[in-house]
Order: C-alpha cells, then sequence, then structure tokens
C-alpha cells in the first residue's frame, strides 16, 4: 500500500520513488508489514538485483494477538440489533475493569452512510458525483467524501414533500454514540479525517489518547498505521467486510492488508 496523489499532477509515491531511484542509480527499500501481491510477485520472479528480507518475529518477540470472527447475523438472530456484538461489549467492559485500552476501527466517517426518504424511495445524492451523500450528525451536514461537495441536512424529501427521512448505514461517529450507549462512563476519542483537519490534530489525538490514558480511540485506517500504545490489548474491526464490496479489484487484498495491521496494532 501506498499514496497516491488525485491532484495535478497525479502520482504513485512507490512509483515515483522507483523511478527517481534508476535515474540516481541508488538503492530503494520497499517496507511494509502487508506487501502488494504485484511486488511480492516481481521481486521473487522479475526483478534483478533485488533482495527480500522477512522479518519472522515481532518486536520484544511478542506474540500475535487472538483474533475471532463474529458473524453479525447470528447476533442479530438472537435479538443483538447494535453493530457491537455481545463478545465485543463483553471484551470492552474487561478492558474498562483492567484499566487497559482499546481502539475500535470502522472504515467509514460520518453517522449515517446515506439518507433516503422512506414513502417516495429518494435518496440524497452528490450533485457532481451521483453517488450517496454521507449524513454528519454534529455538522448536521450531508457531505461527499469524493468531491467535498455539502449541504444542509434533509428534513423534508424534495421529491414527495415528506418528512419521512430516513438514515442508514453506519459512521464512526455513530459507532461513537453507541459505545456510549453502553459503556456511559468510559471515556472516547475519535480520529478520522474530519477531526485532523488541523495543522498537527492527528499527533495530538494520539498523544492525548496515549497519555491521558483514554479508555478507548475511535477511528479509520489512520488509526492502524504503525502506532505503538503498550496500553491497547484489545481491537475491535466493526463491519469488518464492507471493504470487500468497494469498486477496486484488490479489494480483497486491501481489505486482508487493513486487517493485518489492524491486528498489529494490540499487544497481546
Amino acid at each position: 500500500m501506498s499514496y497516491k496523489s488525485d491532484k495535478t499532477p497525479m502520482y504513485n509515491a512507490k512509483d515515483l520513488a522507483k523511478f527517481l531511484a534508476t535515474q540516481n542509480n541508488c538503492p530503494l527499500v520497499l517496507g511494509s508489514a502487508t506487501p502488494d501481491i504485484s511486488d511480492y510477485y516481481n521481486i521473487q520472479n522479475t526483478e534483478k538485483n533485488n533482495h527480500l528480507y522477512i522479518l519472522r518475529n515481532r518486536a520484544n518477540n511478542a506474540s500475535l494477538p487472538t483474533i475471532e470472527v463474529i458473524d453479525l447475523r447470528q447476533e442479530l438472530a438472537n435479538g443483538n440489533r447494535s453493530m457491537i456484538s455481545d463478545r465485543l461489549k463483553f471484551e470492552i467492559q474487561e478492558n474498562l475493569k483492567n484499566k487497559k485500552q482499546t481502539i475500535l476501527f470502522l472504515n467509514r466517517r460520518g453517522y449515517s452512510s446515506f439518507v433516503i426518504c422512506r414513502d417516495c424511495g429518494y435518496t440524497a445524492k452528490c450533485k457532481n458525483c451521483n453517488i450517496t451523500l454521507t449524513y454528519h450528525k454534529f455538522e448536521n451536514k450531508l457531505k461527499c467524501h469524493y468531491c467535498g461537495f455539502e449541504m444542509n441536512n434533509l428534513n423534508v424529501c424534495p421529491e414527495c414533500n415528506s418528512k419521512n427521512i430516513k438514515y442508514f448505514g453506519t459512521g464512526t461517529q455513530k459507532l461513537e454514540d453507541e459505545v456510549h450507549k453502553l459503556f456511559p462512563d468510559c471515556s472516547t476519542i475519535r480520529m478520522d479525517i474530519d477531526t485532523v483537519t488541523l495543522k498537527n490534530s492527528h499527533e495530538q489525538i494520539l498523544n492525548k489518547f496515549k497519555n491521558e490514558k483514554i479508555d478507548i480511540l475511535i477511528g479509520t485506517q489512520m488509526v492502524v498505521k504503525g502506532h505503538h500504545f503498550p496500553d491497547v490489548t484489545l481491537v475491535g474491526v466493526i463491519s469488518a467486510d464492507t471493504s470487500l464490496n468497494i469498486e477496486d479489484y484488490r479489494a480483497t487484498e486491501r481489505t486482508f492488508q487493513t486487517l493485518v495491521q489492524v491486528a498489529r496494532s494490540c499487544r497481546s
């Protein structure tokens, strides 16, 4: 995985690094806990003068955490309509009792992923991208996560004038609300693109989580990128399979990469 810029000039940072290394006749080091399949294949089979080095042990010989998959269909059949499984609720409660920290990862920001009129079926979409707008509760806005277009929240359907407006899907804002309902005495902090808009806010949130011993960090993919929190003994992935449905032929590979990175954020 690597940074890609969608602004002019468009580039893939990894490809650009390879080009610069070739032009300047210098070595290039690619490091990743989850290398791309294409890179792994090329290094072993097609590219000359390359060396593959594998770290077979974690730092300080720490063991990998135990991973448990929960089927939310069974949770629903048992009467649990929450996005947090009963098993995860129990483990969070144990962490709170033991004064340990928890990370909850949900790769979707906002409150609800789309807004619909239940009477006529109208769905609020971006006028530029024609994709559903995400509801952001705290600003009471509907936003496009692709081009940045935003509009005021709907109270009345523009098609049929119905007030039967409903919110579906979930995001980090809604997850934070859910956590406070289940654990009213716990402290939380959220890290997504909406909370890191100010300079140095990314580092400030991480430092606050670590130094002030905040109970639960809730966030999108940026919370799983190589952080070291000694007191984090539980990581919960909410709706882990949603990224399998994105419009990307490498969706399964990217989902695997993300889940491995999430797992390695946890100290066993």
